[in-house]
């Protein structure tokens, strides 16, 4: 798992940021040809104006060169790692931009399994990618150039000690690789149970309201306790092999250097080469070995980005609700009906839906009956196209369900629930969530129709009342007259509600009831409900039971 091969897969996303990509790699390559000529030309300023002729004009007249040089550099790096900081952003906002696209159209029987924790991981894995397209990385791939550009100057300036510097090279690959292979190996353990501390620390914010009522708060603490240690133990480890993986490419380094001391100390005491040639050789065997440093270590950014991107790619990969060529649903929804319908949400447990059939037509109206547990939600979650009958068949207009595109049918269908969710936002956006073509007229417009002025003059801004996330800080009843209005705003075929009025007022319910009894808003309209009163003008009641049919 893992493999190199795997980094082609962002082909299509790097495609549509083409331009930007080869422009910085191409300015990169120059200022690495800018730079080969800055380490030879200080040597000269040794060589041939300080030691011999002591030529202020001649030191000016080159000083001012490598000034040039290195403010064109400045210049064409700053443009080239720009572009690179755009692709950068733009590459892992693709990739998360298709992930959440891919969850929206996972089937629910695999999202209703994941732990929230675990979906939000596998997203945040798209950060990961990032780090392929940092300057930092791309300049360390394009370092090869400054490897191959400063070998041919030290070649140029004294190919014997070029043959020391080559005769080391391997030494301190090798070495930095050995150190890096562990440095990773370390990483690799310390983000596990740094994942594991993550998810343990998104219980805690997730159920501190049990931890609380249930006075949990020691059990919990040692459970977080025990693996915040599983970490910092791994992160210590971690911790001493970046030491390690420093020192060792430090002492190499350092050694080598006072080798090539030695070798040039006694080149010069024969005069065969220079003070300036040892400068200039230096700084070429700088590049050399910085280059050999990152090639060595490349394997410990890259194989992680590698492993990520194979996971994503399996999540992209997964079937969706409409695994095949699905028709859309174009025209209205005119009959509803089930033919021996059978439900249960996992192979090894029972039916919560048993051969169940039933037939609604345009114009009716039904009240749908069971006991707790019989399956009336489960029912809805199928007629939703959320979940798939695990034997039988939903019709829609005499049309197999299974054939037809589900997001086509949810389209025309509009729910009210018991627990109704709200979006981040004001009572206008979520009254008007996924509705295209309507506006804040059309939604005051609705208001007054069915005369819940009052109700809405209740939010503390009206219509622009901001709602926290999940609708904390809004009383269940106003988030159902929320729900119903979102729901019968866009002219749906379909109303269900499901337990829709559960959390309203006697007042509220009634003027709910009348609308739903007095006014054509739907072709077909569904309601569970525990309270029969209010709700006479039914002209159908389905009922579900535990192990039988209609």
């Amino acid at each position: 798992m893992g493999g190199y091969s795997n980094l082609l897969k962002l082909n299509t996303y790097v495609k549509r940021c083409k331009f930007n990509f080869f422009a910085g790699i191409v300015g990169m390559i120059i200022c690495s040809i800018m730079y080969t000529p800055v380490p030879y030309l200080m040597g000269y300023v040794i060589d041939k104006v300080l030691i011999p002729h002591k030529s202020y004009m001649e030191l000016y007249k080159i000083i001012s060169v490598l000034i040039l040089l290195h403010m064109l550099r400045y210049g064409i790096s700053i443009v080239s790692k720009s572009l690179f900081i755009k692709v950068q952003n733009f590459v892992v906002n693709e990739v998360r931009v298709s992930m959440m696209d891919k969850i929206i159209d996972l089937p629910m029987s695999f999202l209703g399994k994941k732990e929230k924790g675990y979906i939000l991981s596998r997203i945040s894995e798209c950060g990961n990618i990032g780090s392929l397209f940092s300057p930092m990385f791309v300049n360390t791939f394009l370092s090869i150039f400054d490897f191959i550009f400063a070998l041919i100057m030290m070649i140029t300036l004294s190919y014997k000690l070029s043959i020391i510097a080559l005769i080391i090279v391997p030494i301190y690959f090798l070495t930095v690789k050995h150190s890096s292979n562990q440095l990773s190996e370390s990483t690799k353990l310390m983000l596990e149970t740094g994942a594991v501390l993550n998810g343990e620390t998104y219980e805690v914010l997730n159920g501190i309201e049990e931890i609380k009522i249930l006075n949990g708060k020691k059990v919990q603490l040692k459970k977080f306790k025990d693996k915040l240690n599983k970490m910092v133990k791994n992160s210590i480890k971690q911790s001493k092999q970046i030491l390690f993986f420093m020192e060792n490419i430090l002492l190499v380094n350092n050694l080598a250097s006072v080798l090539i001391l030695l070798f040039s100390g006694i080149l010069i005491l024969d005069n065969q080469v220079t003070v300036g040639i040892y400068t200039a050789f230096i700084a070429y065997m700088s590049k050399i070995f910085s280059t050999t440093s990152s090639f060595a270590s490349l394997g410990m950014t890259v194989k992680p980005v590698c492993v990520s991107i194979e996971r994503i790619q399996e999540f992209l990969e997964m079937e969706d609700e409409n695994t095949e060529e699905h028709e859309i649903m174009n025209e209205h929804i005119i009959s509803i009906s089930g033919k021996n319908l059978s439900f249960k949400y996992d192979e090894n447990s029972e039916n919560v839906i048993n051969k169940l059939n039933f037939k609604m037509n345009k114009g009716d109206k039904v009240l749908i009956k069971g006991e707790n547990g019989t399956g009336k939600s489960t029912l809805i979650k199928n007629l939703l196209g959320l979940y798939s009958p695990t034997e039988g068949e939903i019709f829609i207009n005499d049309k197999r369900y299974s054939l037809i595109d589900k997001r086509s049918v949810r389209n025309k269908i509009g729910v009210v629930s018991q627990n109704v969710f709200l979006f981040r936002g004001s009572v206008l956006d979520n009254i008007l969530y996924g509705q295209s073509d309507k506006r804040k007229e059309d939604v005051v417009s609705l208001i007054k129709k069915y005369n819940l002025e009052r109700y809405i003059q209740g939010f503390e801004n009206g219509l622009e009342t901001e709602i926290n996330q999940n609708g904390i800080g809004i009383s269940g009843g106003q988030a159902q007259i929320i729900a119903f209005l979102r729901a019968t705003i866009a002219k749906k075929d379909v109303i269900i509600l499901d337990e829709g009025v559960s959390n309203m007022d006697v007042e509220t319910r009634e003027i709910i009831f009348k609308i739903l009894e007095e006014r054509n808003i739907c072709n077909i309209l569904m309601i569970i409900s525990h309270l029969e009163e209010g709700i006479e003008f039914v002209n159908k009641t389905l009922y579900l039971k535990k192990e039988t049919s209609e």
